[in-house]
């Protein structure tokens, strides 16, 4: 195997040096030297198809190298979807397009994209919120339906862009967080200030529509469950870690970024359900972990690992609520789960070794 057959590159968005979750990518090139595989990090727009060569950052004796490095056999995407995704998206296509380079998996395109997908799940269907494309008749149409409703962007993350709207005496109340995530409430009169609201909060963006769900504590803490499920080294999905996600009680969503806490699941369920609806809980999102990666990547093709984002409704229903494909790991190191946080940095070297020997083999 050539040495550019046993690198793993890490695709990125980079400024320069510059780019997020170089705590993370360092502990990879750790462990891929390990087992023989050089790991570096790179951005798609950084490469060059005529010489096949590509700049990337390596670390190496403490700190971060830049050097030219041959186009990887194998891409670990994580080139994460937003507003300025535009400007990588012909490279990351181009690579894609390359029948040299093996990604380990596929991003997902959408929040939209991937609800089409899993309502054709019998068994997720169910637990998938009623979701539209938005316009401002099916806003409407959801608040009479439901008295409150959520609006999100299509290809946000974060929580960022999250609004939820709720019908008041006096007319409504918008609250949630604006593009620069910070958190606000706004009271406005009737329809026509709603109509003026939504249009300009939505502008230039694609949201989608759901009834607001009543996922929080007795005493008004927002949750989630954050579930990792990644590949292994035999090329088998399996769950790394579950995890519950704390808001702040002036915020709508759990996100972590919006400054939230996180606990174990399994101490967290008894404290607010009975242990018969606690049990059942459990076993919905243990199938959930089973079920979801195998379905999604049927339609979708290969994947590598997803973040499942769970909720559970005041009456202990489960809701699935966003899956992300490219999961942070954060909340494993704030609930000091060691074997999780282990399992969610190695398993990606793991399966990239696997899909090494899978080539060699085939």
């Amino acid at each position: 195997m050539t040495a550019s057959e046993r690198s793993l590159g890490i695709m990125a968005r980079c400024q320069g040096s510059h780019f997020v979750d170089k705590g993370y990518y360092k502990k990879l090139t750790l462990y891929g030297r390990k087992h023989g595989i050089r790991v570096f990090v790179f951005s798609p727009r950084q490469v060059n198809f005529s010489t096949r060569m590509v700049k990337g950052y390596e670390y190496r004796n403490g700190s971060w190298h830049a050097k030219d490095f041959p186009i990887p056999a194998f891409i670990y995407d994580r080139c994460f979807v937003g507003p300025s995704y535009r400007h990588y998206k012909p490279f990351v296509e181009k690579l894609q397009n390359d029948r040299n380079i093996t990604f380990l998996g596929h991003g997902l395109s959408g929040k939209w994209q991937v609800h089409q997908m899993l309502v054709k799940s019998p068994l997720l269907a169910p637990l998938l919120p009623p979701t539209e494309i938005f316009s401002y008749p099916v806003l409407h149409a959801t608040l009479q339906k439901y008295g409150a409703a959520i609006i999100k962007p299509m290809a946000g993350t974060h929580g960022i862009g999250v609004v939820r709207i709720k019908e008041m005496r006096s007319g409504y109340e918008a609250s949630g967080r604006n593009r620069d995530n910070k958190p606000f409430t706004r009271r406005i009169r009737d329809t026509a200030g709603l109509k003026s609201f939504v249009s300009v909060f939505t502008a230039g963006r694609n949201f989608l529509v759901q009834p607001y769900l009543e996922l929080h504590t007795p005493n008004g803490t927002p949750f989630d469950v954050r579930v990792l499920v990644q590949k292994n080294g035999l090329g088998k999905w399996g769950t790394t870690g579950k995890a519950v996600r704390l808001g702040d009680k002036r915020s709508i969503t759990s996100n972590l970024h919006g400054g939230g806490k996180a606990t174990p699941l399994t101490s967290f369920l008894p404290l607010h359900f009975t242990s018969a609806k606690a049990a059942r809980i459990e076993q919905t999102i243990n199938r959930v972990a089973e079920e979801l990666p195998r379905f999604l990547e049927e339609s979708h093709g290969r994947l590598v690992e997803l973040g499942i984002d769970i909720g559970i409704d005041t009456a202990g229903n489960v809701w699935i609520i966003e899956v992300n494909s490219r999961p942070g790991r954060t909340v494993f190191r704030m609930i000091d789960d060691p074997t999780a946080q282990l399992h969610s940095i190695t398993q990606p070297v793991r399966y990239a070794h696997y899909l090494m020997k899978e080539r060699v083999g085939g």
